[in-house]
């Protein structure tokens, strides 16, 4: 390719020439002043400058459209290329449910995460960030090479089994399938039970790694399958009763979540949906305590701890929770009294009383009016004698 654009440069070139020379010849005056024509050196830069365009572009146009890094996230943190093209056209969307094949690779050559048939619900976190972001990129039947920073990866902890701290991987991904998800109506219970407690370990996972925002979003979508709403004549009351203490769970474990964000108006409203089902669930208890007393209401907060150590005594949490508060209590009492007596001035020294119960009064003489008076007493003496002799 290079040497067949090098000789056609070469025979461009060659045939400008040969109509310069032709043309100065020709020319009645050519053997004075020979004039290059402009317009034959602008056709000869144009065909020069087509077949450099060809050359730097014309062989490498398939690795530059599939082979390429592309920087997905414009930070080089997320890194994807192209090894297979899909279907044109054939992205899944949120909440579709995608299945892949998976491995990746650590800096090391450890390979991590490697799975055959892997399905999850795009969008819903149920994998790591980099590879939900990447997977709705790709055309069903892609197969793609991803480079993901630890930030959208598994972070400064690692998954605490062969992935390290902070470690880049390099993914390779294809995607198998993409199907719509069910309608929930239409999913029995046994299979609700089952997607809906997946979400909630899936939430607990995020939990743990100190992500609550994204704990709280999977334990919403657990809801959405662990609902009674959905019951079927077939369904077993042992089997309802299953989704609703399930459900229970998440909305603990959602209330825990909405504290640590201090969104305390719905974490109240989680723990009293636990409460208004099962009225003496100390957990629910204990929790409600905690967020009403970062309210600003510690009577309230004292009197669901004493409530939830009634119901489980052993509990030295509890135990610990309430005398840290009644203490907290007592102190803020002692301040409010103080402040009072500071206020009415009630500090001073009470009036001493005689013994009939009148209060004595006190005649107190300043020390410069007496001086004053006695002074004055001595000067009428002395003029007094003065007018005598």
């Amino acid at each position: 390719m290079e040497e067949s654009i090098e000789k056609t440069k070469e025979s461009v070139q060659e045939e400008i020439k040969d109509q310069e020379s032709g043309k100065t010849e020709d020319h009645e005056d050519s053997k004075k002043i020979k004039v290059p024509d402009p317009s034959m050196h602008e056709e000869h830069d144009e065909k020069i400058q087509t077949l450099e365009t060809a050359d730097t572009t014309g062989g490498d146009e398939q690795s530059i459209i599939e082979g390429a890094w592309a920087d997905v996230l414009g930070s080089g943190q997320l890194k994807k290329k192209t090894i297979k093209k899909g279907t044109p056209n054939a992205r899944p969307v949120t909440s579709e449910i995608c299945t892949i094949k998976i491995s990746g690779e650590l800096a090391d050559g450890t390979f991590v995460d490697v799975k055959d048939k892997f399905s999850f619900q795009l969008g819903d976190l149920e994998v790591i960030q980099g590879i939900d972001l990447i997977v709705a990129l790709m055309d069903c039947g892609e197969i793609s090479q991803v480079e993901v920073a630890p930030r959208f990866a598994y972070g400064s902890l690692g998954n605490g089994k062969d992935i390290p701290p902070d470690a880049t991987i390099l993914y390779t991904i294809e995607l198998l399938e993409i199907s719509k998800e069910e309608d929930l109506e239409l999913v029995n219970i046994d299979e609700r039970l089952r997607i809906g407690n997946a979400k909630r370990e899936r939430g607990n996972w995020w939990y743990s790694r100190g992500d609550f925002t994204s704990s709280i979003q999977c334990y919403r979508r657990a809801l959405d399958y662990l609902d009674t709403e959905n019951e079927t004549e077939t369904d077993s009351p042992e089997k309802l009763q299953e989704i609703l203490d399930d459900r229970l769970k998440v909305y603990n474990n959602m209330a825990a979540a909405q504290m640590k964000i201090e969104a305390y108006d719905a974490a109240l409203k989680s723990v009293d949906n636990v409460l208004r089902c099962q009225k003496d669930n100390v957990k629910a208890i204990y929790r409600k305590s905690k967020i009403v007393t970062a309210m600003g209401k510690m009577n309230e907060g004292i009197a669901l701890l004493e409530r939830a150590l009634h119901l489980d005594p052993s509990s030295k949490i509890v135990q610990q929770d309430l005398m840290r508060l009644q203490a907290k209590q007592k102190l803020e009492v002692q301040k409010e009294k103080s402040l009072y007596k500071k206020m009415f001035n009630l500090n001073s020294t009470p009036t001493p009383k005689t013994s009939q119960g009148k209060p004595k009064v006190k005649l107190t003489v300043p020390w410069t009016l007496m001086i004053g008076a006695v002074t004055a007493v001595v000067a009428s003496y002395v003029t007094y004698r003065f007018k005598l002799f």
